[in-house]
């Protein structure tokens, strides 16, 4: 699925972009800090809209400023794992990932919850908290959810 993004936008954190990258192709954005990066991604996701922004992925139009379009952050099929990575603290790994399960029947989260953890290398590790992983553990438990 090619991925094309343009935006553009002058504030609060300005915009000038266009880029297409092709299924299999890698991309690494690269920057100083408060170059856009982060905005750029969210862009994507559709947590933030510039002023002027058009993002397609594999041919369906997710965001065109211009013609009014705007699909809803749920309706795009990408997944966003934030710098903080909103663990619940109180929550064990494999409970913050079954969490995210609202659309699987309660019977079924759990295995579900676990072979995600097994996924991402972490399945020895599902009944501990957040703050007994490293921060590359709790990443990971995020991609996992």
């Amino acid at each position: 699925m090619a991925l094309q993004v343009t935006a553009r936008d002058s504030g609060p954190i300005p915009l000038d972009l266009s880029f297409r990258v092709e299924p299999g192709e890698l991309l690494a954005l690269v920057g100083p800090s408060g170059s856009g990066k982060t905005t750029l991604l969210r862009t994507i996701a559709g947590l933030w809209r510039p002023a002027q922004a058009r993002v397609v992925a594999g041919g369906a139009v997710w965001l065109d400023t211009q013609a009014g379009v705007a699909l809803p952050p749920d309706r795009r099929r990408v997944g966003v794992v934030f710098q903080s990575y909103a663990l619940f603290p109180h929550l064990t790994a494999v409970q913050n990932v079954a969490c995210a399960m609202g659309e699987l029947p309660r019977a079924h989260r759990l295995p579900e919850a676990l072979r995600l953890l097994d996924l991402v290398d972490l399945g020895g590790l599902a009944d501990r908290r957040p703050a007994q992983l490293s921060g590359g553990q709790q990443q990971r438990v995020a991609i996992a959810r």
